[in-house]
């Protein structure tokens, strides 16, 4: 037992050193630092939230210590990093109401990053949204086309005068919808094709 605290302030020294280094944007030195420090007394979670190089470093903290406030801020950044927008608002929230709990100032720190999370997330399902509003825009132009060239094969074939000219009409209808598809329903389409 007389081992156990020679243990804990050696973490403890390693762990202010690595706290120094930190400030001094010394950041992997600061890391090797945490690292060590774990090594000597693998059982606090504070030690775990420091080094935090990892999404297990994080949860490894969280199974020490379930109410850390620091430890749901850092498994939140390493989901933002991994685009798990889900669960790092999930971490921000929990972080934020432990926060509250505690009666501990976080400043800004917390919502500003809850912010982040929650435009993050919003960014990116609205560039899935384009990218599949881009694909049903080129799949409906490509309908078009295909039925345009189908309507000219008919076209050709026909002799009768006023099938012409509402073919005539119809052409020009098809050129507009060719250069502004977005504008006109396919629906319209397939009343003057018919």
């Amino acid at each position: 037992m007389a081992s156990s605290p020679e243990k804990s302030s050696t973490a403890q020294e390693l762990k202010e050193q690595g706290n120094r280094l930190f400030l001094c944007r010394k950041y992997q030195e600061a890391a090797t630092c945490y690292s060590k420090t774990i090594n000597r007394n693998p059982s606090v979670a504070v030690y775990y939230t420091n080094r935090t190089l990892s999404l297990a470093d994080c949860k490894h903290a969280l199974e020490l210590d379930p109410h850390s406030v620091k430890a749901h801020f850092f498994l939140c950044q390493c989901h933002l990093e991994l685009e798990n927008y889900n669960e790092a608002i999930g971490n921000l929230q929990r972080a934020y109401n432990l926060a509250k709990e505690q009666r501990l100032n976080f400043g800004d720190d917390i919502p500003s990053a809850l912010r982040v999370a929650k435009k993050k997330r919003w960014n990116s399902i609205e560039e899935k949204r384009i990218n599949q509003e881009n694909k049903l825009h080129a799949y409906l132009t490509k309908l078009i086309l295909a039925e345009k060239e189908r309507f000219l094969k008919f076209r050709n074939s026909s002799s009768d005068g006023s099938f012409l000219a509402r073919t005539k009409l119809t052409n020009v209808y098809l050129s507009v919808c060719l250069y502004a598809p977005q504008c006109v329903p396919p629906s319209k389409l397939c009343l003057c094709v018919i």
